[in-house]
């Protein structure tokens, strides 16, 4: 039988540091998530903080109803609710419902306030069936440790205190409570694999094995001991290696095929990047790593891809398709300007490369190709092309295509992220206007 004692205890298990808890309940509505929600309520005080986050994917008929439930609940027991509402956009290859699981947990981490602690409702029950659809997709060991109680999540943490609980205990306490909870019907979709292996498959092993969820259980969290051990070899096999984000291809080249592949797996997954399969990983091992120098070879997946530039390995989102068609940008009625989607927000502000207000024509043409071009960034240099410049400077290859570039008629004005013509510099007046490039993949 679960209760409110039980999940203190755990909290205190998992964050015996934390002398004043702030927690965010991912809460969908149903009873899992309403069984954690009512019970952290019964614990709140001055020493614990409660609130609720409810992401409507809008990929269900009843997606509406869900959120509107969610706020239901939510203000019968008191606690503030917060709905995030998203459309998603599956890449080639990616499932709606695995797109909808990492935009959510992207728009989470977004919305989590300072110090504050994101908890989830995955119990006993859940770990079982990730385990065992790892072992049938043929993880290794990270996979196989399953979900941990306590992760890195962002700049915070994010909590599964509910991992030693049954559903049918969860289910139990919530019928107790008197409260109502959602069911969503495409539970039933035995075209899921989840799905098909909780209503197919577990009926019969639990009826064989009844204590087949404590026992994988058990071996997941051996799975999570050999885990940590592999991550620290792979993180001290990284030492030499790293330069930012990126690692230099020569280090990992001196290590052995066994030690590359646990090392890449580390460095993937601490960008936050879903892990590819063996063998993509193996193409990253052998065909990135052991390219000719003058080549610039790529692996993709879905979730992320990985490049070589100046023998230094770059994991990135999948890039935008470069733009082809310039903008007319109208800076004095609107200083922000969204690019193409992935290619992030140029700014006039008040940091930033300087830009003289003064001479600065309105409108602005913003390009992305001239490759004969010139920019002169400083008064005692000559002039340099596109091209020289993005070399000189350490642009990267595949991003070259996607940087910003300010002209007005046959006058280059400015680089985004790069500089400025020196006809353009600021006097140092406070009118002046600072360029800013943000939210865009990285450059160098």
């Amino acid at each position: 039988m679960f209760s409110p004692r039980d999940l203190a205890a755990t909290l205190a298990q998992l964050m015996p540091a934390q002398a004043a808890a702030r927690y965010c309940v991912a809460f969908s509505g149903g009873a899992d998530s309403t069984a954690l929600l009512h019970a952290l309520a019964q614990l709140r005080g001055e020493a614990l903080r409660v609130r609720a986050l409810h992401v409507n994917h809008h990929l269900q008929p009843n997606a509406d109803q869900w959120a509107t439930h969610a706020a239901s609940v939510a203000a019968r027991l008191d606690v503030p609710l917060q709905v995030l509402d998203v459309r998603i956009a599956a890449r080639k290859g990616e499932s709606p419902e695995a797109a909808a699981r990492v935009r959510r947990y992207d728009l989470i981490a977004d919305a989590l306030q300072p110090d504050e602690l994101l908890l989830t409702a995955h119990h006993r029950d859940d770990q079982l069936e990730t385990f065992l659809l790892q072992l049938i997709r043929g993880a290794g060991v990270a996979g196989l440790a399953a979900m941990p109680a306590k992760a890195r999540f962002g700049r915070s943490w994010h909590l599964r205190p509910l991992l030693d609980v049954t559903r049918a205990a969860l289910v139990d306490y919530v019928r107790r409570t008197g409260l109502e909870w959602i069911e969503d019907t495409s539970n039933a979709d035995t075209r899921f694999d989840r799905n098909f292996l909780r209503v197919q498959v577990l009926p019969a092993l639990r009826e064989r094995w009844p204590g087949i969820a404590a026992n994988v259980a058990r071996s997941a969290a051996h799975m999570a001991e050999a885990r940590e051990l592999l991550d620290e070899i792979a993180s001290s096999d990284l030492a030499d290696s790293r330069a930012g984000t990126t690692l230099q291809c020569a280090a990992l080249r001196a290590l052995d095929s066994a030690h590359q592949r646990n090392a890449l797996r580390y460095w993937l997954r601490e960008l936050g990047f879903t892990l590819p399969s063996a063998a993509r990983l193996e193409e990253i091992a052998v065909g990135v790593l052991h390219a000719r120098p003058d080549a610039s070879p790529v692996v993709r997946w879905p979730a992320a891809e990985v490049r070589r530039y100046r023998d230094r390995l770059y994991a990135l989102a999948p890039l935008p398709p470069a733009p082809r068609n310039g903008i007319t940008w109208d800076w004095k009625q609107n200083p922000r300007l969204e690019l193409a989607p992935g290619l992030g927000l140029l700014k006039l502000g008040r940091s930033g490369g300087g830009l003289r207000v003064r001479e600065l024509p309105c409108p602005l043409r913003i390009e992305w190709r001239s490759p004969g071009a010139k920019l002169r960034p400083q008064p005692d240099r000559p002039a340099r092309t596109l091209r020289y410049l993005f070399q000189e400077s350490g642009v990267v290859p595949w991003m070259r295509s996607r940087v910003p570039i300010l002209v007005s008629g046959q006058r280059l004005i400015a680089v985004a992220g790069l500089g400025v013509d020196v006809e353009f510099h600021p006097a140092g007046s406070q009118t002046d206007l600072r360029l800013q490039w943000s939210g865009h993949p990285q450059m160098f």
